[in-house]
């Protein structure tokens, strides 16, 4: 596809996330246009890459007219994600976390700039942070030499997860990939201290393999790994750099949906 083509099947993915609040909200609270939005969802990528409009969704605790009050996880999280990847246009150099609360800068501006110009992966963030607006959890049997045991997991409960995604039969097993990966890119970039103080004491030592370092770039090894087993159900250029999906998603945690720091795996916009 070209970029125009991909510009538009971007777009209509979007459009099924957004609810009919959402596009009146990004309209001005002009029912008129709201089966424009929907007819022509292409209309909605541009209206996201304005920063005043994103600010707006961004900024919807301040919203005296109400027009915001009601949005969806996914809108909040598309305008921060588009509102970060128009700040990175022409930056040098951007601000990386090296350790719990210390950041500095790191002369990879271009290149994230162009990751977050994708436009698939725009969509790609802005769908896995919507997805942790709530946690699933569950509870598997498996047998052992004493017997069925029971067993719970949730999504950020990794080695658990892949315990999981390993029990289904190989056939089915490519959406497990797939939230196993969101799963460490998810906590390595948002929340990397609530990371390392759950899995800084070897906790990934069966998902790493061999491999010690930093919890960060295990997570960011983890979701590349994940994400080639997942196939197409993840673009190329996250695959390929789950370093850069991090450090993107890193930037939108920071600036737009930390409400304090430190706080614990639960997602949420300022």
């Amino acid at each position: 596809m070209d970029d125009r083509e991909t510009r538009e099947v971007v777009a209509r993915r979007y459009g099924e996330h957004l609810t009919d609040a959402d596009l009146l909200a990004l309209c001005g609270d002009r029912p008129d246009q709201v089966p424009a939005l929907r007819r022509h969802p292409v209309l909605v990528l541009d209206l996201l890459d304005r920063p005043p409009v994103a600010d707006a969704v961004l900024r919807a605790d301040h919203d005296r007219a109400g027009r915001f009050r009601h949005v969806s996880p996914f809108l909040v999280f598309a305008a921060a994600v588009h509102r970060v990847a128009g700040a990175l246009v022409g930056r040098t150099h951007v601000d990386d976390r090296t350790a719990p609360r210390s950041r500095v800068p790191v002369f990879d501006g271009p290149v994230l700039a162009a990751f977050a110009a994708d436009p698939a992966h725009r969509l790609f963030l802005a769908e896995l942070l919507a997805s942790y607006a709530r946690l699933a959890s569950g509870v598997v049997w498996r047998r052992d030499p004493q017997g069925l045991r029971r067993h719970r997991w949730d999504e950020l409960d990794l080695p658990a997860l892949a315990e999981v995604v390993l029990a289904l039969p190989e056939d089915q097993r490519a959406g497990g990939w797939r939230r196993l990966g969101d799963g460490a890119l998810f906590l390595a970039a948002v929340f990397p201290e609530y990371a390392e103080r759950t899995y800084g004491d070897g906790g990934l030592a069966r998902l790493a393999g061999a491999r010690e370092g930093p919890v960060t770039e295990l997570l960011e090894d983890l979701a590349g790994r994940a994400y080639a087993r997942a196939g197409a159900a993840v673009p190329p250029g996250v695959v390929a750099s789950p370093h850069a999906a991090r450090r993107v998603l890193a930037l939108v945690a920071d600036h737009h949906l930390h409400a304090q720091e430190g706080s614990g795996p639960v997602a949420g916009a300022r």
